[in-house]
C-alpha cells in the first residue's frame, strides 16, 4: 500500500493543488506526454485505463485558466500539481 497525500496553497492570485502518491513513477520521457488524450506510459502495466483521466484534467484546468503540469521520479512516486485563479 501506498500513499496519497493531498495538498493546496493559496498564493498571489491562485490557489495551487498538489497530488502526490508513492507509487511507481513514470518514466523521465513519458512526463511530458501524459497529459495526451488516449496516451498511455506502459501498456504492459496492469490496469485498464483509457488514456482519458488527465487529458480531461488537462481541458478542466485550462477551461478556468488554470495550468497543470507533473513531476516523477521512477521508484519513488508522481506529484501532479494544476493552479487556478482565485475568484
Amino acid at each position: 500500500g501506498g500513499e496519497v497525500v493531498l495538498q493546496a496553497e493559496a498564493g498571489m492570485g491562485e490557489v495551487r493543488f498538489a497530488v502526490r502518491d508513492t507509487g511507481i513513477g513514470i518514466p523521465e520521457e513519458d512526463v511530458t506526454r501524459i497529459f495526451e488524450r488516449f496516451y498511455r506510459v506502459d501498456k504492459s502495466r496492469a490496469g485498464s485505463g483509457t488514456g482519458l483521466g488527465l487529458s480531461i484534467a488537462k481541458h478542466i484546468v485550462e477551461a478556468h485558466n488554470g495550468k497543470i503540469w507533473a513531476e516523477s521520479i521512477e521508484g519513488q512516486g508522481s506529484t501532479f500539481f494544476f493552479t487556478i485563479p482565485n475568484l
